[in-house]
């Protein structure tokens, strides 16, 4: 794990997120990048007008949309400035861009070979997460490479109690080489956890069995496995790691999108917006 991403709006949140990125990178000598998407209108050419979208007055001069958005990066430049001289000992590259965090997220992840997201979120409840959404949701659902979702801040970051729930089926070698190296970075014993639901019903001998066989071909050591009932599975991973009183827990996600995830929904997504603890998902697109 050699950079590690952190996409900042400078709020609490995001701050809880850079420092546990801060520890992570001085626990496996990794470098940062702080990213801030800057969400300005912007400016489409027709027959050599320039067009903004409505609201924007005064802004359909170019001279002034110029001077808007280089007055708007020097402020976000100097609050940046200020995180980094905070972490001497830390390098962190900023990156300030413009219009979508989703669409810079991807580009900045393939061009920069990130190798973990750390993303700060207060999670979403109710007729808020009917209305809104998330954005750290369409980044669990995007993402190639493992995110880190964190609601609360830790100055001691250290997982040594890891539950990992899967199908155990199909998990992607960069999932499992991402899972190891956070057991190896902090010592942790692993806990696989395989939910069985009403709708979904598995007898525990044959759900054990298949953990003991999932861990065995991947050469896992210091685990336990379990088999934990819950009425869906998104309520039991949280119940179990509640249970177990884990410090992390660690997930795949489908990565659907369109018209399929608002008829599956995600499980991973869920589980990130609702859980206390921080929540490390893998999407079945991870990179190897």
């Amino acid at each position: 794990m050699k950079n590690i991403l952190v996409p900042t709006d400078f709020s609490v949140e995001a701050s809880n997120a850079l420092e546990i990125a801060v520890q992570i990178a001085e626990k496996n000598n990794a470098s940062l990048s702080l990213l801030h998407v800057i969400d300005v209108p912007t400016i489409n050419h027709y027959d050599s007008l320039s067009v903004f979208g409505a609201g924007d007055v005064g802004m359909e001069d170019p001279e002034i949309y110029s001077h808007y958005t280089n007055k708007l990066s020097k402020v976000v430049d100097d609050k940046i400035k200020k995180i980094i001289d905070t972490y001497p000992n830390i390098k962190i590259e900023k990156h300030i861009e413009f219009d979508s965090l989703q669409r810079h997220l991807a580009d900045f992840v393939s061009k920069e070979e990130t190798d973990l997201i750390v993303i700060g979120s207060q999670g979403i409840n109710g007729l808020d997460e009917l209305l809104v959404g998330s954005n750290t949701e369409k980044i669990i659902r995007l993402s190639k490479v493992p995110v880190l979702t964190v609601k609360k801040q830790d100055k001691d970051f250290a997982p040594k109690s890891i539950v990992f729930a899967s199908d155990f089926h199909k998990v992607n070698d960069g999932a499992i080489a991402t899972l190891k190296l956070f057991q190896q970075l902090y010592d942790s014993k692993l806990h696989f956890v395989k939910v069985i639901t009403p709708s979904n019903f598995e007898a525990t001998p044959y759900s054990i069995q298949q953990l003991e066989e999932f861990a065995t071909k991947y050469g896992f050591s210091n685990y336990e496995v379990h088999s934990f009932n819950d009425f869906s599975e998104e309520e039991g991973i949280r119940g179990f790691a509640q249970f177990i009183d884990a410090d992390m827990i660690t997930l795949t996600t489908h990565g659907r999108t369109g018209i399929q995830h608002l008829l599956l929904g995600s499980i991973a997504e869920e589980v990130a917006n609702h859980a206390i603890r921080p929540v490390l998902t893998f999407n079945k697109k991870l990179k190897a």
